[in-house]
């Protein structure tokens, strides 16, 4: 059966939860009782669907894509939305509730499945992660590294792959307009005037939607810190989590020349503790960061990956 639309996204982009809405809020498609929001955040309790929208992962080789004649919405990624999907996606996707703020992180082999994090560990920290678990400074560093260079995150290469080889009726929902309800809305009207869905939204159920994504309220932490350090005030930043902490790592080792954010458990507290680090890192130790893809805006020589190359 020719499908109404098809949906392919990556894991954790809110790919199950678009089906819902063209599925409950088009007039091309029958009745659809309640909600599939689950308590771990995510839109994967089981309902009776139409079949007329379909939503999967695409696969790792060509055509990656299913049914490519038929109409598709492809959930696009940008660098921007990064620390806010980083921060969601390991507890949501599969219902998984990988939770990297730990001290010690535990991944399954379905887990690594989805993003094959075994890879990048064994290379970059000779860490078998399927058989051991990953320390705290461990995951606050692998994030950094894709915060300093996004084109190396496994997101942002997927994103370009899928896009560079979409169907030809395709229409792109990025993924950050999930997150703000006026965008949702312009965006989904789009997509309805596009594919000819007739959807009427109910916004209500959007605010559902957000309300159980608690990271949506602290999105823009990140950056009120470093305004403070930028202004030099003395704030708390104890709530970061592990990835925010990255975030911020990763910020600092762009914009303050020749250091390198310190590789252990524990971190800052506060913006003043990290102004008077600035402000007395030792002379002896300053040197080219070899984190960094560029330095000047010129090709950094010492950066890793190149070296792995």
């Amino acid at each position: 059966m020719t499908k109404l639309v098809n949906i392919a996204f990556q894991a954790g982009t809110h790919g199950n939860y678009l089906r819902f809405v063209i599925d409950k809020m088009s007039k091309r498609t029958p009745e659809l009782q309640g909600t599939p929001f689950t308590d771990n955040n995510t839109s994967h309790i089981p309902l009776q669907y139409s079949k007329k929208v379909n939503r999967y992962h695409p696969k790792n080789n060509k055509p990656f894509f299913e049914n490519r004649d038929e109409p598709h919405v492809l959930i696009t990624v940008e660098p921007e939305d990064l620390l806010l999907l980083e921060r969601s996606a390991p507890t949501r996707t599969g219902n998984l509730k990988v939770d990297v703020t730990k001290d010690q992180v535990a991944v399954t082999s379905t887990f690594n499945d989805h993003y094959d994090w075994n890879t990048t560990f064994k290379t970059y920290y000779n860490l078998d992660i399927l058989h051991s678990n990953i320390p705290k400074f461990l995951i606050r560093d692998f994030y950094k590294l894709s915060f300093l260079d996004p084109s190396k995150s496994g997101f942002i290469k997927v994103d370009k792959i899928l896009r560079s080889n979409k169907p030809k009726n395709t229409f792109e929902f990025p993924l950050s307009h999930f997150w703000d309800a006026v965008k949702f809305s312009d965006t989904l009207q789009k997509l309805s005037e596009h594919h000819n869905l007739d959807i009427e939204e109910d916004k209500s159920i959007h605010q559902m939607f957000l309300n159980n994504l608690p990271w949506t309220s602290t999105q823009h932490r990140s950056d009120d810190v470093i305004e403070a350090i930028q202004e030099n005030r003395d704030v708390s930043i104890v709530d970061l989590d592990t990835i925010e902490q990255a975030y911020l790592s990763a910020w600092i080792e762009k914009n303050k020349k020749f250091v390198v954010v310190p590789v252990c458990n524990s971190f800052f507290s506060t913006t003043g503790e990290i102004i008077t680090w600035l402000k007395y890192y030792p002379q002896h130790y300053k040197a080219m960061n070899p984190n960094l893809p560029t330095f000047n805006n010129i090709p950094n020589p010492f950066h890793l990956w190149n070296k792995e190359k």
